[in-house]
């Protein structure tokens, strides 16, 4: 065994789209790092299929996410076909969502959004150690022992400080570090390819077709191919054989799937020219605990859920953007270390609400798609009713994709989230993401996001700042200066790096007169106050991040 040529603030087991994702946070706070795969190369199917708003917001913080969303496709209808007859179309897109640059849902192939990342990363100077499997590891008092096996088969000894499994369902690092796995197995049996399809179905929209006690959805994928189609088959049969790493082993025909595809397309669909054909199950799973001393999971390792909402591999993306800050500051010795509990204190209910409620959707939705009498008639009468006049009002379709998008998604309860005195009346609150809107910055066209991003808490003063202290506010400058950044957003008419030219953002974030917001380096609000000055504010950061040890 040789020994490792550095200790590491950080070693991340597993570089697909959370390890990937983490692995930018870390660069950016010019973290001492590592990220290893077991695999030798990266994704090239298109697995996870959908990028969600928010997630989308995120990657834009790299200035990546407009390059995600031109490889995709931005569909915004539903055409649902029951018992072979054309339903209902449902346009999804508008929804009013006026605070994102993202009002949509992306349908991009896994393999894009990771081939993003991977570019990004090497752009930065990031080595993807890609063949590398974690073996075991020691805890020590500070940090922890850990041997990895290389591509030669040579077994390197690493210490670091800190240790994320982002390492999928099958996690390494989970089973090793003893945080249980709780949860079950739906029985369906599903079958999934990436396709040519010859049919009755709508260019670029979601083709939903149900009936005979079966299920297909066709997504446009773009590429690999046109369609991603996934099949549910009315009987339920073993689990599917895995390798001893645990990697599904599919032995799928296109004549299998397509068996599949016809009872609910009545035939009328032909599948043709596979790129990618598996089968699978699905799980739901949550671990106890994101965290255990200085071990941490992240995405599937951590929870694994009904693809109701296409949201899996966008909530392990932001576990890492939730994580990535807190482990970059900590590491540097820029914040108290209790920041680090508030990964699990912020995240843990999110994957909670997230497997309770696709859970419950897609149960009552298997049950509806049953074979039997009286699941048949309600499709073949109800629905066809019910889904335009349910789709068709605005509040539904808004409360829907502030779920789907996962731009609902706050953290009021959190301990490191701190309501300011004075209070501001109207806005988001401490814990909330921080909303869009176009702004001038030095005169050009951008974004409120994009100008507050980066490796740092972006202090957002709203107003007039000839207001405030500035002698107080140089004093909060000097002392947190490693964290802190300071921005002036200013109305329309008035001089300023920020301009609300049109006076959305003032609105969106409820300021009328002055404010305060601190934004956290993930887009969140973690402090406010509609005050001049910087006691509470000072309060706020001396509790958190301290004068810079």
């Amino acid at each position: 065994m040789t020994k490792g040529n550095s200790e590491l603030d950080a070693l991340i087991v597993g570089a697909g789209p959370t390890g990937l994702a983490l692995a930018t946070q870390l660069q950016s706070f010019g973290t001492c790092f590592r990220i290893i795969d077991r695999l030798r190369d990266r994704t090239h199917e298109s697995r996870a299929l959908a990028v969600q708003a928010r997630t989308i917001e995120l990657l834009q913080m790299l200035g990546v996410g407009e390059r995600l969303v031109a490889r995709g496709n931005t569909s915004a209808r539903l055409k649902v076909h029951l018992e072979g007859r054309a339903a209902a179309a449902v346009t999804l897109g508008d929804i009013g969502a006026a605070d994102t640059r993202f009002p949509f849902i992306l349908f991009v192939s896994q393999a894009e959004t990771e081939a993003v990342l991977n570019d990004y990363l090497t752009a930065s100077g990031v080595r993807i150690e890609r063949g590398q499997e974690l073996v075991s590891f020691e805890r020590e008092d500070d940090g922890l022992r850990c041997v990895v096996q290389r591509a030669d088969g040579q077994q390197e000894c690493v210490w670091t400080r800190f240790l994320i499994g982002c390492d999928g369902a099958h996690s390494a690092v989970r089973k090793q570090s003893g945080i249980g796995f709780e949860g079950g197995t739906y029985p369906q049996n599903f079958a999934l390819g990436d396709v040519e399809a010859d049919g009755p179905l709508e260019a670029n929209a979601i083709n939903s077709f149900a009936g005979s006690g079966g299920v297909a959805m066709f997504f446009p994928l773009g590429r690999p191919t046109t369609w991603r189609v996934i099949a549910m088959a009315a009987d339920t049969q073993t689990e599917p054989q895995r390798s001893s790493s645990g990697e599904i082993v599919s032995d799928l025909k296109l004549s299998e799937l397509q068996a599949l595809v016809e009872p609910p397309t009545v035939s009328t669909v032909r599948l043709r020219d596979p790129a990618w054909l598996t089968r699978f199950h699905l799980h739901h799973r949550q671990t106890e605990n994101y965290r255990s001393g200085n071990v941490f999971l992240a995405g599937d390792a951590a929870h694994i859920h009904s693809p109701v909402g296409a949201q899996g591999m966008n909530t392990g993306i932001q576990d890492a953007w939730n994580l990535g800050w807190k482990l970059g500051l900590a590491a540097r010795g820029l914040a108290d270390n209790r920041l680090l509990d508030t990964y699990e204190a912020e995240r843990w209910p999110v994957g909670q609400f997230l497997l309770r409620y696709t859970d419950r959707i897609f149960s009552t939705f298997t049950r509806a798609m049953s074979g039997g009498r009286l699941a048949t008639w309600a499709r073949r009468v109800v629905v066809p009713q019910v889904v335009p006049h349910v789709f068709g009002s605005r509040w539904v379709r808004r409360a829907a994709f502030a779920f789907v998008s996962e731009l609902g998604i706050r953290y009021r309860r959190s301990p490191a989230v701190v309501e300011g005195e004075p209070r501001q009346r109207g806005g988001p609150h401490p814990g909330d993401r921080l909303p869009d809107a176009e702004v001038l910055a030095n005169g050009r066209s951008s974004y409120l996001q994009q100008e507050l991003a980066g490796p740092h808490l972006a202090l957002l003063l709203c107003g007039d700042s000839h207001q405030r202290d500035a002698r107080e506010l140089d004093r909060l400058r000097e002392r947190y200066g490693p964290v802190l950044k300071t921005y002036c957003l200013r109305p329309f008419g008035a001089a300023g790096s920020l301009v609300d030219e049109k006076g959305h953002a003032f609105a969106r974030l409820g300021v009328r007169d002055t404010a305060q917001y601190l934004v956290r380096p993930d887009g969140y609000i973690a402090f406010r106050s509609a005050g001049r000055t910087f006691e509470s504010l000072d309060q706020y950061l001396s509790d958190w991040y301290g004068p810079v040890r």
